[in-house]
């Protein structure tokens, strides 16, 4: 058996407890959080897992070998101690209270995505802010209010990052909220978790600048702009804060006002901090099924009406380093050979406003492991492998216009067909997310507009 029985009948009344939500596309998603997380940080772990109530689950036996540290199905009044993950069993809701697990029969016919959210709402009461929440992979909006109760109590929210999910249906519900505080791939949360608790103090500090701080804040943002163009005052303050609190650690500086000071003498810091506000991570064909409806869906009602040898032009907003812009022109360049279309062109114009990573989206060239999740298929028919690298075929690096462009305050591009936009929204505050959404709805009032969005 992979898990023991913990017999233990002592408070623990300090203990940090991370809470970790996960469901469809989770399993992977754990093993590797857990494959970096140390034996030893002192925390508990509880997994509150969406499972199917006619199957064993086997979760324990395949945890147990990610992690040195005991694994227990959770029972009945089940002292919760540091060092150990406990596990939700099948058919059954739980509730922490006293430091000890509570279960109760699910109810008959009850929906299961009301379990993450039971149980971080109880861990947010129990906790306060010592309660950690994490949202892995998963479908719906479960964990959403979870993590608004255990934001509440001063506790730290950690998710995700959607690119990096099977599903992003519960990662993007937890990200839209505003409350993350990290957003990350799973490997890499083990040492930001560790690294994250033992700077609560100071970050907790940052999110709650007095006015004195904000003034700081607002001038560094303006100094920001100025060297870089680049606006970031209406990001998510969470992201900013923690993105700028990892600058000034590294610099070994431990208040806004000197690390301001710091950054008027310093236009090189300047230009790192920017480059640190800008979230460049991207994959080719992200959420594979989202692509199969596009290939399957749309692009068949979007060139109905099409004459021979009109183009079709498509928009990646926020390309970063060019993964999805030339996934989209593959999707295009296998529909119009499936529908024998050789007359009809499609051209992919991809923007973003880091122009290093649109230097790099333009090489069109990639590691092994950034084409790991590409068929093989594709890769014979629209890559070209030299080495240990991989360079987009010429057929469709020519489809494809790379150019810095912003968003929130340039003009748009004029008579698109298709607009995708699926890594920015997320990471900007309420007011930027709905100038944007100005923005698409002026152009598709202009044209008919097909927007290919995971926020």
């Amino acid at each position: 058996m992979a898990y023991k029985k913990s017999t233990s009948k002592d408070s623990n009344n300090g203990l940090n407890i991370i809470g970790i939500g996960a469901s469809a596309g989770g399993l992977k998603a754990i093993q590797e959080f857990f494959d970096n997380i140390p034996p030893t940080t002192g925390y508990a772990f509880v997994i509150v897992q969406h499972l199917s109530p006619d199957y064993k689950s086997l979760m324990g036996e395949l945890l147990a070998k990610h992690t040195a540290m005991q694994v227990f199905e959770a029972e009945d009044n089940l002292l919760v101690m540091p060092n150990c993950v406990y596990l939700i069993p099948s058919k059954k809701i739980m509730r922490i209270s006293g430091g000890r697990l509570k279960l109760e029969d699910k109810a008959k016919g009850a929906h299961p995505a009301l379990s993450i959210d039971v149980f971080f709402e109880s861990l947010a009461k129990e906790r306060g802010s010592k309660a950690i929440g994490v949202i892995l992979s998963g479908t719906g909006t479960d964990g959403t209010k979870g993590i608004e109760a255990i934001k509440s109590e001063g506790g730290v929210i950690i998710v995700q990052d959607p690119i990096t999910t099977e599903f992003d249906g519960m990662p993007n519900s937890a990200i839209n909220t505003g409350y993350a505080d990290l957003i990350l791939s799973p490997e890499m949360m083990g040492d930001e978790l560790v690294e994250f608790v033992n700077e609560a103090p100071l970050i907790k500090s940052f999110n709650e600048l007095n006015k004195k701080d904000e003034l700081l804040l607002r001038d560094i943002l303006d100094l920001v702009q100025t060297v870089t163009l680049n606006d970031f005052s209406r990001y998510k303050l969470p992201t900013i804060n923690r993105r700028l609190l990892k600058r000034m650690m590294e610099k070994n500086i431990k208040s806004l006002d000197e690390y301001y000071r710091f950054l008027m003498n310093n236009e090189e810091e300047i230009r790192a901090l920017s480059k640190e506000f800008l979230i460049n991570v991207t994959k080719f064909f992200r959420d594979c099924e989202a692509f199969d409806i596009l290939a399957d869906r749309v692009l068949p009602e979007l060139f109905l009406g099409k004459k021979d040898n009109e183009s079709v032009k498509v928009w990646s907003v926020a390309c970063s380093t060019g993964e999805e812009a030339y996934s989209l022109a593959i999707i295009f360049q296998e529909f119009l050979y499936r529908h024998k279309k050789y007359d009809q062109s499609v051209k992919v114009f991809a923007t973003d406003i880091d122009q290093d990573a649109l230097n790099v989206a333009s090489k069109a060239i990639y590691t092994k492991d950034a084409v790991k999740d590409i068929s093989p298929e594709r890769l014979r028919n629209f890559f070209i492998k030299e080495g240990d690298t991989y360079t987009v075929s010429p057929q469709i690096r020519k489809m494809v216009i790379f150019a810095k462009h912003d968003i929130t305050k340039d003009p748009p591009f004029g008579k698109i067909d298709l607009l995708s936009c699926r890594n920015m929204l997320i990471y900007m505050n309420s007011a930027l997310q709905k100038k944007s959404f100005a923005f698409v709805s002026f152009l598709a009032y202009r044209r008919r507009l097909f927007v290919f969005r995971s926020e």
